[in-house]
């Protein structure tokens, strides 16, 4: 196993692990509303998607012919845009943010930009791999 598929297994398993977590703080706030923040439910749902995703991916990575240095770039991409997804959505929930779009929070538009621009750096990468190379 080389490193990429070692970064894209770890970001997977770091991803669940912290979904999981994230749902007993869903838990405890559905105890005490109906519809608790739905940045706390996107920090706990969001991950667990991620994860998986993630793990997926692995698989993608070891049929696509890419360069060792290519497959890094595309693995780190993935693993950075799912760390910082999931802290826009913990930060957006702490900050008590019922809306992002109306709100526009300063640090959630940052993080988020930084989690989305990974990603398709990400998909652009294993994209060519799987079709072109």
């Amino acid at each position: 196993m080389n490193l990429p598929e070692k970064i894209l297994i770890l970001t997977g398993v770091l991803n669940l692990a912290y979904g999981s977590l994230t749902g007993f703080a869903y838990a405890f706030a559905r105890m005490k509303a109906e519809f608790p923040s739905r940045y706390l439910q996107a920090a706990h749902i969001g991950p667990l998607m991620q994860g998986a995703m993630i793990l997926g991916l692995v698989f993608a990575f070891q049929l696509a012919p890419l360069s060792e240095t290519t497959a890094l770039v595309g693995a780190i991409s993935f693993a950075v845009s799912s760390g910082f997804i999931a802290l826009k959505d913990t930060v957006d929930w702490l900050q008590g943010i019922k809306d992002e779009f109306k709100e526009n929070p300063a640090l959630g538009k940052i993080l988020g930009g930084i989690g989305v621009t990974a990603n398709l750096v990400g998909i652009a990468i294993i994209v060519y791999g799987v079709l072109v190379a």
